[in-house]
């Protein structure tokens, strides 16, 4: 069988500064100056980028502290984390 190795999505801590308030985070792009607002469900999965995260990682990690069923989940985080990625604010490695 043929392993292929899972895409890793990293904050590009060059460009992030970021803070949690209550259960939401404040993202700031510090090359653009524009601020990000991130819900409850991102709030959660945002600190799991810090350290570097695959999406099937995200998706476990929504499951388990989420109302929402693993296919609802996958999606979500696919959407997080290609707007993230639009945003320039993680990077795959």
């Amino acid at each position: 069988m043929n392993d292929i190795p899972a895409t890793v999505y990293r904050i590009r801590a060059d460009r992030v500064v970021w803070r949690t308030a209550g259960d939401e985070a404040v993202l700031l792009d510090t090359a653009q100056s524009v601020y990000f607002a991130l819900g409850p469900s991102a709030a959660l999965l945002w600190p799991h980028l810090v350290d570097g995260a695959t999406a099937d990682e995200l998706t476990r990690e929504l499951v388990a502290r989420a109302p929402v069923d693993r296919e609802r989940a996958a999606a979500d985080v696919r959407q997080f984390l290609t707007d993230l990625e639009s945003a320039e604010l993680v990077g795959r490695s």
